[in-house]
């Protein structure tokens, strides 16, 4: 199907369609004589198929064919909306067949055999009729989609039509402004003697525009450009007017706010409290700020006389001024942008440059930039050169105190935690302390009785070596043991003393994980530290205070000894572990609650994970817990330091990471992760030895 125009009429294609050899041979010659391009087909389906891929400005369609017929085709054309006059050819002179082709969309209607002249005519006007149409067509569509405002009154100013852009202009509908003088967009804003002109303008035959503010239909103002056009009927008197109208409200607000950003540019750069310039491509001064001026010495007289910017610089930076405008035109960066500044009177002084180049049409045609006076700043950096030496010394002295005060808070805070344990490890130590006592005693009392014995029978062997042993002696030596329970002794004594063997193991292993608990390495100090014998050494020191609210479980894994500080590390343990047994606490439930410790590791890290089964951490407060002086217990039962504290230590001091979690089944976990290979200390934690 063919849409365009036919720059050609002469050169159309036709498409003749019969299953008649000789008709369409016969018809196809007679167009063809007519100066026509033709294109046959003998049934309904090549037609259908050369006319969705061959352009074709004619149809002569044959009615009766087998298969698809004509009225088939006609059909499937006009469903799919194809433009393509077509002309009907029968061979009966059906008047119905006839009326219902033509309402179909067909031309004309021809009957066979085709008469020459009435077909030339025919193909003539269909072609001429179809041309026109599309012609017609694209005008309406152009002006339909125009951006532009058009409106066509009578000659009394009545609007006869309306395209889209004058309602989008406007926001009248084309059926609310038709019928309406078009003096209903009055804005009120001229005096009668402004329309007055116009229409003098207009009724005399010729073209008005200009500006002109009109009103829209909510009553806004919006500024077009109007180009008013008289039409003229055949005998020359105007018939109607035609408006084309460009919304340019926002064009005219661009140039208003233009002006205002030149004033306002001139005005800020009098302001500025430095210099700003232009130059043109040879290096004149075309603008300069009024400090632009005075800060070289010069006049506005002198700026209008000429001055080349490559005069306001010291000889020993002019060719390296030069070369930076070179590259400056051609978009190379420049490094340094420091010069000496040169007065008018010969004085210099050290100025800073930046700029850029001055483009239009693709094209450099100067230099814009802005001169920073860094004689203040030059004498500042002198001044500030001779204060970093005493300023980097008071510097590392601060630094050294502030870590002192970061680590005697951390020995505070190790000292409040031990402070706080110490009723329990008196408890722990004097638990088997009092056992051992106890059974001291039992063997005091034993070694009485079996010192009363061994007396006895000492005195029995003196007696039977002098032959003076009596039934009575053998009778009462025999009473004694029996009274004495001389047997449950001597059974007892091993129990006693295994008993008092492993009291003082307790014992000893409760000082033990004191001293490695109360050790102290160097800050900075690094050793391969056993992290379950750690675990194991805090549930020592820390058992009184979880063995009456948790029962503490450890999954211990083999893990490889970890680069720290074992007393650091030890202190972490028992901040997390008093806090889980204090959280459990705080639940008041009748049974204990339960404490998981689990250690394992990969390739980079070991792991210690303490899980217990307390109430959680709200999602506010968790975000809070590793703030320093942030506590949820009440005054005087908690510092707020132990889980920063906790904190600073794993990840500043160690480079591991502490991570707290919060299953949504309740609990608390918190996951240590300490790297195996030994991290260097952030600066701040450095300490040097000398």
């Amino acid at each position: 199907m063919n849409t365009s125009l036919l720059a050609d009429s002469h050169r159309a294609n036709v498409l003749i369609v019969d299953d008649s050899n000789v008709a369409r041979t016969l018809t196809a010659h007679i167009v063809k004589k007519m100066g026509y391009d033709v294109i046959t087909a003998e049934n309904g389906d090549s037609c259908l198929e050369l006319l969705l891929k061959t352009p074709v400005d004619l149809l002569l369609l044959d009615i009766h064919m087998p298969g698809k017929s004509g009225m088939d085709v006609l059909s499937y054309m006009k469903a799919n909306e194809m433009d393509v006059p077509v002309i009907m050819i029968s061979g009966s002179g059906d008047i119905e067949q006839a009326v219902q082709s033509l309402n179909m969309g067909a031309y004309n209607y021809l009957l066979k055999p085709v008469d020459p002249e009435k077909l030339e005519v025919t193909v003539k006007n269909a072609l001429c009729e179809s041309d026109l149409r599309k012609k017609v067509n694209i005008l309406s569509e152009a002006v339909s989609k125009s951006p532009l405002g058009i409106a066509i009154t009578d000659a009394d100013g009545i609007v006869a039509y309306t395209n889209p852009g004058f309602s989008e202009m406007t926001g009248y509908t084309e059926l609310e402004i038709k019928g309406k003088c078009i003096n209903l967009l009055k804005s009120g804003q001229y005096p009668p003697v402004f329309y007055t002109q116009l229409w003098d303008t207009i009724s005399s035959g010729r073209i008005w525009q200009g500006e002109i503010v009109n009103t829209r239909k909510n009553g806004s103002f919006y500024t077009e450009y109007n180009i008013i056009s008289p039409i003229t009927d055949r005998s020359g008197r105007i018939s109607h007017y035609i408006s084309i109208k460009q919304d340019i409200t926002e064009r005219k607000r661009e140039q208003q706010a233009l002006e205002e950003s030149k004033q306002r540019f001139q005005e800020l750069a009098d302001l500025l409290p430095q210099p700003v310039f232009e130059t043109d491509i040879h290096g004149k001064i075309t603008y300069s700020n009024q400090l632009g001026i005075t800060a070289f010495g010069y006049t506005p007289a002198d700026l209008q006389k000429g001055i080349n910017s490559i005069d306001l610089f010291a000889q020993e930076d002019r060719a390296r001024v030069q070369k930076n405008i070179e590259n400056r035109y051609k978009g190379t960066a420049i490094e340094n942008h420091e010069y000496l500044g040169l007065k008018k009177d010969g004085t210099t002084f050290p100025i800073l440059v930046y700029s850029t180049p001055i483009i239009r049409a693709s094209t450099p045609i100067g230099i814009r930039g802005i001169v920073l006076d860094i004689s203040e700043r030059k004498r500042s950096e002198e001044r500030l050169r001779e204060l970093n030496q005493t300023l980097e010394k008071r510097v590392e002295e601060r630094t050294k105190a502030l870590e002192e005060t970061h680590q005697q808070m951390i020995l505070q805070e190790k000292l409040a935690s031990i402070g706080q344990l110490a009723a329990g490890l008196a408890h722990e130590i004097n638990n088997p302390v009092n056992f051992v006592r106890l059974n001291f005693a039992a063997l005091k009392n034993d070694l009485e009785d079996l010192t009363a014995i061994l007396k006895s029978y000492r005195s029995f062997v003196t007696a039977a070596e002098n032959g003076s042993i009596s039934h009575e002696a053998i009778l009462a030596l025999k009473n004694q043991e029996k009274n004495a329970m001389i047997d449950e002794i001597i059974d007892d004594i091993p129990e006693i003393f295994n008993e008092s063997e492993r009291g003082f193991g307790r014992i000893s292993t409760i000082i033990s994980s004191m001293k490695n608990f109360s050790f102290r390495h160097d800050i900075d100090q690094r050793i391969p530290c056993d992290i379950n014998k750690g675990i194991q050494d805090t549930l020592v020191i820390a058992h009184n205070e979880y063995r009456y609210h948790a029962t503490v479980e450890t999954a211990l894994g083999d893990i490889p000894p970890a680069p720290c500080n074992p007393e650091q590390i030890n202190q972490v343990f028992l901040n997390l572990i008093i806090n889980s047994a204090h959280a459990i606490a705080s639940q008041n439930k009748e049974q204990k609650g339960h404490i998981v410790i689990t250690t394992f590791n990969d390739a980079d890290y070991v792991y210690c994970k303490i899980e217990d089964d307390g109430p959680g951490i709200p999602e506010h407060v968790r975000q809070r817990i590793f703030e320093p002086f942030f506590t949820t217990k009440e005054p005087g039962k908690g510092t707020g330091l132990g889980l920063s504290i906790s904190y600073d230590i794993i990840a500043h001091k160690h480079a591991g990471t502490l991570d707290v979690q919060c299953p949504s089944q309740g609990g608390t976990i918190f996951t240590i992760g300490l790297p195996l290979q030994p991290q260097p200390l952030s600066p701040q934690y450095h300490e040097t030895t000398e």
